[in-house]
């Protein structure tokens, strides 16, 4: 049963343009792309013995890409599209200026390395969990009213300096937390064939290289300790002994925890790097890269779980070098110091990220029986296997491109074509308005509700708006035109029958809206199938066509139908001339329907005298 169209019409309203009026209040709106505001695109292609090359497989290819799209989220660009057609992967950094810097860190070959573990410094957020802490200190921060520019460590600082003499000293931040806070776990293992392994956490999750028939062991968490609380003492007159305060004094510990930068990243340098966890790992120089190995392949150990399977190569440069390693971390050497109750870690190392840290449990191996194991999702453990497999470079590339993208042409290009958009629009609203009256501005609106939802959806999926997607934008403003269209014209053809205005919108609703799925599906198939296939621009064309495509029905479903019905049934539906039906029509329906009334009688009439007969 269809809702009340006056009860629809608001609904829809408050729906559209409250969530528009949210977007903009929250700050949030769609990213301008390369061709708009401006930046650097790259072509980079595959090259041995600095010839480009063709022979480069598909897997290859797609680890090179995922190198690079965490290298350019490090530069903090909004937006980048790394994408591939062929053998040539083009990098597109919309508002990078610096040429140079964007050739050194996406140009730069990636090297897979083994790092022994010094020690490890602790833990931090990475991904949305580190925007969640960020939100989460800023909270504790106004709640216990921090002065701007002071943080919890002057806090700290100043409470300790102003404890009297003869007073116990006041527990540190750590110390009064309320939360229970467990020690860190022991690293995972690397084990010989037949011996045990103990894969713990600190390393990506429970990951250890070991043996099929390895066990495991876990370490107990530490137990929480609370203090009195004490009146603050410090300038600030922050209440350093509230729970809030250590969780807020964490959270700053964590969130500034110092590592190196990719630049500095220096295979004969001792590193403090973040394992994909968040653990924080300070590691010395690199012992061995990944041309030590030869191959490795993910799979499923006899009790189901994931593993990987490295096989390193024969020689000095493979298993002997993996195994003089192996030997210092099982001694303890303090090179590669062990962690009670394990021996010393081995870290595995890709474009500064620690992937794995494994600890030896034995002093050699043989080089195709070694098998890392422990808490491996399917992908994560694939991933491993890609990285160890493709050894210390994926593929080296090249950039054969390189271009800066003016921002004056693409916010000059960007205003001609809002401009040509807006031009087009109110030419062709003033068309509508004149030829349908009414109808016409029931039109218009429809399309601010359109409008108002592409917004809401573009700022919220912080899509990227490029030229070619002002185009598909301004593509499917004719859609919407061509709905409304189709939907009058049916009303004019039912008056023209002899229908009345009220009576034949509900009617001419049904049969035009089925046209209108079938015309706007043949532009989504168009829409979705140049998605699928196209790349860069052509594909923010497709999607903002789709998009607009799919609005356009819930516009004319949800406001279009019930703005029109409520026309009808005003004092404005007594007279069909304002809804642009000619009286020409009025009166042909008029003649029709008389003389239809008279042939009945006719025939009523013929009848009759054949009876008397």
């Amino acid at each position: 049963m269809r809702q009340h169209p006056l009860r629809q019409l608001i609904l829809t309203m408050v729906v559209a343009y409250g969530l528009l009026i949210a977007t903009v209040l929250s700050g949030r709106s769609p990213q301008l792309g390369l061709d708009l505001q401006g930046g650097i695109s790259v072509n980079l292609q595959p090259v041995r013995n600095g010839k480009v090359v063709d022979d480069v497989k598909p897997e290859q290819l797609d680890e090179a890409i995922a190198i690079i799209r965490k290298r350019v989220d490090a530069l903090g660009v909004a937006e980048p599209e790394v994408s591939r057609q062929g053998n040539t992967i083009t990098v597109q950094l919309p508002g990078a200026k610096d040429q140079q810097q964007v050739l050194d860190v996406v140009g730069k070959t990636a090297e897979l390395r083994f790092r022994p573990v010094l020690q490890t410094v602790g833990q931090v957020p990475t991904g949305a969990k580190r925007t969640k802490a960020k939100q989460q200190l800023e909270k504790l921060r106004k709640e216990l009213n921090l002065p701007d520019g002071v943080f919890a460590v002057q806090v700290a600082q100043d409470e300790q300096a102003k404890q009297p003499t003869t007073a116990p000293p006041p527990p540190t931040p750590a110390e009064i937390s309320s939360t229970p806070s467990t020690t860190a776990a022991a690293p995972a293992t690397t084990a010989a064939p037949g011996t045990t392994a103990d894969p713990t956490a600190g390393n990506g999750g429970r990951k250890s290289f070991t043996q099929k028939d390895g066990t495991t062991t876990t370490t107990a968490p530490a137990t929480t300790t609370t203090t009195v609380k004490p009146v603050p003492l410090n300038q600030y007159g922050v209440d350093v002994y509230n729970p809030k305060f250590a969780e807020l004094y964490q959270l700053e510990q964590q969130l500034s925890t110092q590592t190196t930068k990719s630049g500095d990243d220096k295979a004969d340098a001792e590193v403090t790097l973040v394992g994909r966890d968040g653990t924080v790992f300070k590691l010395g120089p690199t012992q061995l890269t990944g041309t030590a190995v030869e191959t490795a392949q993910a799979g499923l150990d006899q009790s189901g779980q994931w593993t990987v399977n490295p096989v390193f190569r024969k020689g000095a440069k493979g298993i002997d070098l993996f195994n003089k390693v192996a030997a210092q971390c099982y001694n303890g050497d303090p090179t590669c110091p062990a962690v009670a109750p394990n021996k010393g870690q081995l870290a595995i190392v890709l474009d500064s990220e620690v992937l794995s840290a494994p600890s030896i449990n034995e002093p050699t191996f043989e080089r195709d029986r070694i098998q890392i194991s422990g808490d491996f999702t399917e992908a994560e453990a694939k991933s491993l296997a890609v990285a160890l497999r493709f050894g210390s470079l994926p593929i080296e590339l090249q950039p054969q491109q390189a271009e800066t993208v003016s921002a004056t042409l693409g916010k000059g290009a960007l205003k001609a074509g809002i401009i040509a958009g807006l031009i087009g629009l109110l030419l062709v609203a003033a068309y509508l308005v004149l030829y349908y009256r009414i109808l016409g501005l029931a039109t218009v609106g429809a399309l601010t509700i359109s409008a108002s939802l592409l917004w809401v959806i573009m700022s919220n999926l912080s899509a990227t708006v490029t030229l070619a997607g002002v185009v598909g934008i301004v593509v499917s403003i004719g859609i919407s035109l061509d709905s409304s269209v189709v939907f009058f014209e049916s009303i004019k053809e039912d008056v023209r029958n002899g229908a009345s205005l009220r009576s034949s919108v509900e009617k001419s609703f049904s049969a035009a809206y089925s046209t209108i799925i079938k015309a706007d599906m043949s532009s989504l198939i168009g829409a979705v199938v140049l998605y699928w296939l196209s790349i860069g621009p052509v594909r923010g064309f497709a999607f903002y066509l789709g998009v607009a495509t799919l609005l356009d029905l819930v516009a004319a479903y949800f406001f279009l139908r019930p703005a029109v019905v409520l026309l009808a049934r005003s004092k404005q539906g007594l007279h069909p001339g304002r809804f642009g039906i000619p009286t020409d029509d009025l009166t042909a329906a008029a003649s029709d329907a008389a003389h239809g009334g008279k042939a009945v009688a006719a025939s009523a009439t013929t009848g009759s005298n054949e009876r008397d007969d």
